[in-house]
């Protein structure tokens, strides 16, 4: 598989999100999370994406279980602020509730204090298993977190200890994303990229960033719009299959180090896998 730099790392070009690991109402099981992993290693992909939020704790800790054993392949990207809980270990069955609730009387909205900064770099760190996570992202900040000195420099003590190599955002926000890269220094964000994106309509606001691209698919009704334009076009790509044609369209955008696969499924994975195969090319670009 194809490699790229992000934030001086060797990354794959595909990326496994797992914000569907440990979730209620999915059905999988940690055996077929271990399935799914080997699926990478097999893929060669070397990316986890995750947060403290997804599953209610419970992705990382599942992470941290599942590459102990080859804890060095792995690239980690962690991220923080969303209102979440970390229920003790007999009642983790009820996190997910706790933490829909939690964020609800919060109305979704980004929630960080600067001690809470510190524990959350502390535990995420515990429960990956991990004496450094790569990536470490603010989930969703306003613009205005470039005006919060000390969580700057909290992360900065974190960087300088060792315990993160990079930090910086998770945001669909360009605007957000230039402000945090010329305030902070920030070499490295996650967002939105698709055809429909933000950062596919303006790739060069963000200049600078190395990228990791989630949502590549964007909604099943923008799907089909692009299915029924493509379909109507003489272009020589229009009959590749519609799953492709996005996974490589991100893939091309200036930029982009890292696609993610949300799939639980290591049979769609390999499919994912197979689509980036070959070297992407501005051919691959949806105007």
């Amino acid at each position: 598989m194809e490699r790229r730099t992000l934030g001086g790392l060797e990354v794959s070009i595909l990326g496994l999100g797992t914000s569907r690991l440990a979730s209620i109402g999915t059905g999988r099981s940690k055996s077929d999370a271990k399935a799914l992993f080997n699926a990478c290693r097999e893929c060669g992909v070397n990316v986890i994406d995750t947060a403290d939020a997804y599953g209610s704790t419970m992705a990382e800790r599942w992470i941290g279980e599942l590459t102990r054993a080859d804890r060095e392949r792995w690239v980690v990207v962690t991220k923080i602020g969303l209102p979440t809980v970390d229920l003790p270990g007999p009642f983790r069955v009820f996190g997910q509730r706790a933490r829909k609730t939690t964020q609800a009387r919060a109305g979704g909205a980004f929630a960080l204090d600067h001690a809470s900064l510190t524990r959350s770099i502390e535990r995420s760190l515990k429960r990956l298993r991990r004496d450094r996570i790569e990536i470490f992202l603010l989930h969703l900040p306003p613009a205005s977190i470039v005006e919060d000195d000390e969580a700057h420099e909290i992360l900065q003590e974190a960087q300088r200890s060792g315990v993160i190599a990079h930090f910086g955002v998770s945001t669909d926000m360009p605007r957000t994303i230039a402000a945090v890269r010329d305030a902070w220094g920030c070499p490295v964000a996650e967002t939105a990229v698709n055809p429909w994106s933000l950062a596919s309509a303006a790739p060069a606001s963000m200049t600078g960033v190395d990228l990791i691209a989630n949502r590549v698919m964007g909604s099943e009704a923008l799907r089909v719009q692009l299915l029924d334009r493509e379909a109507a076009s003489s272009a020589p790509h229009r009959a590749a299959p519609i799953a492709r044609r996005l996974l490589r369209h991100a893939a091309a955008v200036p930029g982009v180090k890292v696609i993610l696969t949300g799939t639980m499924e290591p049979a769609h994975l390999r499919d994912n896998a197979r689509a980036i195969d070959t070297p992407v090319t501005a051919e691959d670009l949806i105007a």
